[in-house]
């Protein structure tokens, strides 16, 4: 009688890989799809003046990688209460894989909001500690 469940060791090498494959995709489409959805939420958010107050590039290391990170940080004021706020744009909160670029696109953030310059935040009316500077 021949084993049916009889599987060499290339094939399941194989199967294993594209198994990790797939889940590593499953979780980038999932992380896409979610920040999609907060953006769509977030149509109801107003928009109010505020003004950047740090603008730096924070650097983590993890092992051989390293990785530069944009830290914008801004104040604005809604219904006289001055508040401060420090998500660029809505959704990042769910954590993004960047393939290629991460340094060039974390310093074209912080090119982009200089400390002291004028910008539009959007903030959820219903909390208004919840602010971004884009959609």
């Amino acid at each position: 009688m021949s084993n049916l469940f009889a599987v060499d060791a290339a094939s399941l090498s194989t199967v294993v890989a594209l198994v990790v494959i797939a889940a590593v995709v499953a979780s980038l489409a999932m992380r896409a799809f979610k920040a999609r959805a907060a953006r769509r939420l977030t149509i109801a958010w107003q928009e109010t003046p505020g003004t950047v107050l740090m603008s730096t590039i924070q650097v983590r290391r993890n092992g051989a990688s390293r990785h530069e990170i944009p830290t914008i940080v801004y104040s604005y004021q809604v219904n006289g209460t001055t508040l401060q706020g420090s998500r660029v744009r809505i959704g990042d909160e769910l954590g993004r894989v960047r393939v290629a670029g991460t340094e060039s696109s974390a310093a074209q953030t912080v090119a982009r909001y200089p400390v002291g310059a004028a910008v539009k935040v959007l903030f959820d009316p219903r909390n208004p500690a919840e602010s971004a500077l884009e959609r």
